[in-house]
């Protein structure tokens, strides 16, 4: 039974990254897909040959530069500090900094992922992100969140972020960041483009896959409790409004209710999770 629920369970995280590297590929490919047509219609008017040629060849160097970028993801704006420089400066116990690192490496080695760069943000609020892919993946927790959260509601948000992680949604949400500013990008469309490609439930799924692994809904509701109201959540000591803007929608908690780009917000989360 319990291999039956395993196998289950893997199966929704490898549909999950499917769906993630789907919707990556589509946002990628449309402006080939302009070029293609360009070069076709080139063989009619010449003159579209060179255009249909030029739009391929610039836009292939924006889809490597933006796929490198978007691995990395927008961590070297985040900031913070490593959980060992937070220590070292008085700014993390030494307790609360073994725990942030014990319930990662479990949950990594119970999700089957390499543990990321574990790092803080030194804020009262109550949040955290993931962000990166790979040896690029990072987690970030604030001391807020570090000082108010017990074991178990720690295990629920660390759970809840590696499934961003599994389900390659910070791959996702970076190439929203670095082509899109988010769906800040002040062009049409470009807040329905980045909601497509961050996916529009993005943190309920996540809510959802954290629980499979912790098995217990209570310590990822009772922590986004803690969080409070999203202005209470927003990490505005630690994180510059322009990227605490663009990267909204993919903190635990988001920042601001008009920068969401889904559709399930921190009350219609807890309400799903209070019923599982």
């Amino acid at each position: 039974m319990l291999a039956e629920v395993a196998a289950r369970r893997d199966e929704a995280w490898r549909r999950a990254a499917e769906s993630a590297r789907r919707r990556a590929l589509t946002v990628l490919a449309a402006p080939f897909g302009l070029g293609l047509l360009l070069l076709l219609l080139g063989l009619v008017a010449l003159p579209l040959l060179a255009v249909g040629g030029v739009l391929l060849v610039l836009w292939a160097a924006v889809a490597f530069w933006a796929w490198r970028a978007a691995t990395s993801g927008p961590a070297h704006r985040l900031g913070g500090i490593s959980v060992a420089e937070a220590v070292a400066a008085g700014l993390l116990p030494e307790v609360a900094a073994e725990r942030y690192r014990d319930v990662a490496q479990s949950l990594c080695d119970a999700l089957g992922l390499e543990l990321p760069g574990l790092y803080v943000l030194v804020d009262p609020a109550v949040n955290s992100i993931a962000s990166g892919h790979g040896s690029s993946a990072r987690l970030y927790l604030t001391t807020g969140l570090l000082s108010v959260l017990e074991r178990i509601e720690l295990e629920g948000v660390v759970a809840h972020e590696l499934s961003h992680l599994k389900r390659l949604d910070t791959l996702t949400a970076g190439l929203s960041v670095v082509l899109l500013r988010g769906g800040r990008l002040p062009l049409p469309g470009a807040r329905a483009a980045a909601a497509y490609l961050e996916g529009e439930d993005r943190e309920l799924a996540a809510d959802l896959a954290a629980v499979q692994v912790t098995r217990y809904p209570p310590g990822l509701s009772q922590a986004l409790a803690q969080a409070g109201a999203p202005a209470e959540a927003a990490p505005a000591a630690a994180v510059r409004p322009a990227v605490l803007a663009e990267t909204a929608s993919q903190w635990l908690v988001t920042p601001r209710d008009d920068l969401r780009l889904g559709a399930f917000g921190p009350a219609e989360r807890l309400a799903v999770l209070e019923e599982l």
